[in-house]
Formats: C-alpha cells, structure tokens, sequence
C-alpha cells in the first residue's frame, strides 16, 4: 500500500484598518472570522494617525485577535496583519 500526502497551499494574505486605543493606551483589533487560519510567520505595521505617538504590538494574534498600546491614550492607530492562509484540501468526487 502506498500513501502519499501533500500539504495543502497556502497564499499571502493581509488584513488592515484603523482603531483608537482606550484611556489606558491599550485595543483589541479582532480579524474577521475567515482570518483564523492566517498562519505565521506574520508581519505586524502599525502607524499612529493621531495624536502622534508610539505604537506597538503587546500580544501577538491568537484567537482572531491582537492588542496593541501606545505611550498615550486616544491614540488613533492604523494597523495591517500579514501571513499566509492554509488552503483547505479540494474534496474528490
């Protein structure tokens, strides 16, 4: 018997927008659902809009969701994610 398995694809894909932080510096961006098997590695671009400030990533993507800070609350922050989707196998018929 032979058995041969071949991963399935995956393709780039990126997701972005804008959110504000709260009065603590701190937002949760949650990715539409059909981003849950983005798969590492990922790339994260943050870019404070306004006020300046200094906009970084305080937990990574887990769950369809990551945080970001800054050193200043209400804070607008553009943000894009970027990884790869795992291709789901075709099915046979």
């Amino acid at each position: 018997m032979a058995h041969s398995a071949k991963a399935p694809a995956s393709s780039p894909a990126s997701y972005r927008g804008e959110v504000w932080t709260d009065g603590r510096g701190y937002a949760t961006v949650r990715l539409p659902a059909e981003a849950g098997s983005l798969e590492p590695p990922l790339a994260y671009e943050l870019r404070d809009l306004e006020p300046p400030s200094s906009a970084r990533v305080t937990a990574e993507l887990g769950d369809g969701r990551f945080t970001i800070a800054t050193d200043q609350p209400h804070v607008k922050v553009a943000w894009r994610v970027t990884g790869h989707l795992r291709q789901r196998p075709q099915k046979e018929e």
